[in-house]
């Protein structure tokens, strides 16, 4: 059997074989000032990820730092969703006060309740490079906010963040604090994007009907990466650094040789206005679209009550 693969068609010309990069800079009338754009697009190209150091002010991360303590204190007053391992999907006024203690909960779409989320989401920089990955205007789709090291085992997100066009898919890591080496970084491997995707028997997205599970998806991933040579990376980023990957790069969470040390983090996922036209938690409505520095969110349409209720 074939490994699946993304239609050819609707690629973004970054991961097309003839990738003019060049041409496309030269054609440039404005280039960013905080970065050399064709340096990071080839970068990005070649290994699947891209760095950019310092672009987060600290007072835009303490902003959002600040609302996420306050959510996480006063539980009872907030209706967002947080997942915690053990403890399930839901409310975070329906979990037990306890289980917010676990070090493997993330709080899902917390950028719909603070407005500073969506400012770090939607920080200038990124929306500027994502916007030359894709050429097209960017959606931020979902966020991820993390207290501790994920731990979580190998994976590539397309299998389980998809849009209307599957390939139309970025992510970002946004360090909330400096990142410690026992506190279990980011690990991922450099030009793994371009590695067979898995096949979970029923294509390449997890779904209830899949033959297999993550355990299945992490071992087969960890067999590619050793089967073309590949060394794994730890991220140890700084407070305001950015690391933005491709939709396929084969990452996850390192271990936690200290436990209780704090990892604080922002995973946003990204696709187009062209790919992602609906919000997934209610595909049957049009959004309600916010813009910031030129880059789009959607609403929460489950909440509209909470939204931006901490500014």
């Amino acid at each position: 059997m074939t490994s699946p693969r993304f239609n050819p068609e609707s690629l973004p010309w970054l991961d097309r074989i003839y990738a003019e990069i060049d041409a496309y800079v030269d054609s440039l009338n404005d280039l960013p000032k905080t970065y050399d754009l064709r340096e990071a697009l080839v970068h990005r190209m070649r290994f699947g990820y891209v760095r950019l150091s310092q672009v987060i002010p600290h007072g835009a991360i303490d902003r959002y730092v600040d609302h996420v303590s306050h959510a996480m204190t006063n539980p009872e007053k907030f209706q967002f969703a947080v997942n915690i391992e053990g403890h399930g999907y839901k409310s975070i006024c329906d979990h037990d006060p306890r289980a917010l203690s676990n070090p493997h909960l993330r709080l899902c779409d917390f950028h719909n309740t603070s407005a500073a989320g969506k400012e770090l989401s939607l920080n200038g920089p990124i929306v500027e490079f994502l916007g030359h990955v894709f050429r097209m205007k960017v959606v931020a789709m979902q966020t991820l906010t993390f207290i501790h090291g994920t731990e979580q085992p190998l994976h590539q997100d397309h299998a389980y963040v998809v849009s209307e066009i599957p390939s139309h898919l970025a992510a970002s890591w946004i360090a909330l604090l400096d990142v410690r080496p026992e506190a279990g970084p980011l690990i991922f491997y450099p030009a793994s994007h371009q590695v067979r995707m898995f096949d979970w028997g029923n294509g390449m997205f997890l779904t209830p009907e899949s033959d297999f599970d993550e355990n299945h998806f992490a071992a087969y991933l960890k067999d590619e990466v050793d089967r073309v040579d590949l060394e794994p990376k730890y991220e140890l980023a700084k407070k305001g650094d950015v690391f933005l990957w491709h939709a396929t790069l084969v990452h996850g969470g390192s271990a936690v040789k200290t436990p209780g040390l704090t990892r604080k983090s922002l995973v946003t996922h990204y696709s187009t206005l062209d790919a992602y036209t609906r919000d997934r938690r209610r595909p049957d409505v049009a959004p309600e679209c916010f813009e910031v520095n030129g880059g789009y969110v959607f609403a929460n349409p489950l909440l509209p009550e909470e939204e931006n209720a901490l500014v």
